[in-house]
């Protein structure tokens, strides 16, 4: 216990309780400012109408009135279309051929182009979305009439041009919103980083203090000093999705309570890797340095920003050593998909299993520490401390020079000679002051 409360003290001084609550809290608040639409909306294109008749004017005006698309610029000619791109102010660029109306009024094929910048993917998903709705319906009022003539019904005409219709449900989170994806991604991932800032330098902290040797006399102290970053990481955690939910409408259909559980063995597991990986620091500014060994994998691997169907099965084993993508299948599983906590027993007893292994670990590893730091204190006085003097040779006490009955050193015990401390002393006659030289 006492362990505990030394640790427990030494992060109310660092004012850690006050960061884990706090820094989630100004992730909600920056991302919920920075990402106001769930979807991009109004994206800038420009349209390279080639064939300027009245059917490529009223058709500019419905790519236009999409919610999707806003023509910022109609031009009549573009040799090198990838230019408009260069300074980041469309996101695409449609090219309306000559020769668009006559072929329209005489049934003829046309073929739209459609210029898309994807050095970011996300940003032009929609307006391919939008192009497929506008020539889709497009297609249906020139078909559906020239069917009608051949003596179909205008019923019978649709089931023709379209038999096959998909009709398509976006379960957990319809409407793309950002509040259940991005914005929840790094509230988790800010908690995450102040997490492994704060726990890295233990050892090393106790290490530089000389407290370590005394810590280790029972092995079970390090485990007690990880309790109060788990509560102080949970309740930050906690406390930032529900102000999520209650403030900016974020979806979490499970048990609060419940899902405490998982992310309390999520910051248990998390400090344990971090003492492992952080034990051999000199220094805690070593051991805060390693923090990438453990972030940044966990964060990519985690599935948060990258789906987790992109990686290899090799990437997705590895990524069970972390207790940060633990956290996250529970929270899309219990929070997002709204399943049942009993649906999630198999995997919170693999949680707690792999917890419980990783706090064997740092037991071993601190009994290992404590048999080598017992072999080295043995070892001094015996041999004398590294690039000492060797045993009998005379020097400092604790030198191994062995005293003599008068209680000095050989070497300060004979005529003419001084002793390690104190002034010199003539044969016969009084001290003399230790900055003069001895006068017979």
């Amino acid at each position: 216990m006492k362990s505990l409360l030394d640790e427990w003290n030494y992060l109310i001084k660092s004012k850690y309780p006050i960061i884990a609550i706090m820094f989630p809290l100004v992730a909600v608040l920056a991302y919920t400012l920075l990402l106001p639409s769930s979807q991009i909306n109004e994206s800038r294109v420009i349209v390279v109408d080639q064939d300027n008749t009245a059917y490529s004017r009223q058709l500019i005006q419905k790519i236009d009135s999409s919610q999707y698309i806003h023509v910022a610029q109609v031009a009549s000619y573009a040799e090198h279309p990838e230019e408009y791109f260069y300074h980041e102010q469309y996101l695409a660029v449609i090219s309306l051929p000559k020769g668009l109306e006559d072929n329209h009024n005489r049934a003829i094929s046309n073929r739209l182009g459609l210029i898309l910048d994807n050095t970011n993917s996300q940003s032009v998903t929609f307006i391919r979305t939008a192009m497929q709705e506008i020539t889709a319906t497009e297609n249906m009022q020139l078909s559906v009439p020239a069917l009608a003539r051949t003596g179909m019904s205008s019923t019978q005409a649709q089931g023709t041009l379209s038999n096959l219709a998909v009709e398509v449900r976006s379960l957990f989170n319809p409407t793309s919103n950002y509040q259940n994806t991005t914005i929840l991604t790094f509230v988790c991932m800010f908690s995450f980083m102040m997490l492994n800032i704060n726990s890295l330098p233990i050892v090393a902290r106790l290490r530089v203090s000389h407290r370590l040797a005394g810590e280790l006399q029972n092995p079970f102290n390090l485990l007690f000093r990880i309790i109060p970053y788990l509560l102080f990481s949970t309740a930050g955690l906690i406390f930032a999705m529900g102000v999520l939910k209650l403030f900016d409408d974020t979806r979490f259909v499970g048990s609060p309570f419940l899902f405490m559980i998982p992310v309390m063995l999520y910051v248990f597991g998390s400090v344990c890797i971090n003492i492992l990986i952080a034990w051999g620091a000199a220094h805690p500014g070593i051991a805060v340095s390693r923090m990438i060994f453990i972030f940044m994998p966990a964060f990519v691997l985690s599935g948060g920003t990258m789906a987790r169907a992109l990686f290899p099965p090799l990437a997705l084993q590895i990524s069970d050593f972390f207790p940060f993508v633990w956290m996250f299948k529970f929270l899309r599983s219990l929070g997002l998909r709204g399943a049942p906590f009993s649906e999630m027993l198999p995997e919170l007893g693999s949680m707690m299993l792999y917890t419980g292994v990783l706090a064997m670990l740092v037991i071993a590893r601190g009994l290992w520490e404590k048999q080598k730091l017992a072999k080295q204190a043995t070892a001094a006085p015996a041999g004398g401390f590294p690039g000492g003097p060797p045993p009998g040779a005379g020097g400092p006490p604790g030198s191994g020079a062995p005293p003599s009955p008068s209680g000095s050193s050989v070497a300060g015990s004979m005529p003419g000679t001084s002793s390690s401390s104190g002034p010199h002393v003539l044969p016969g006659g009084p001290p003399a002051p230790a900055h003069e030289p001895s006068r017979s």
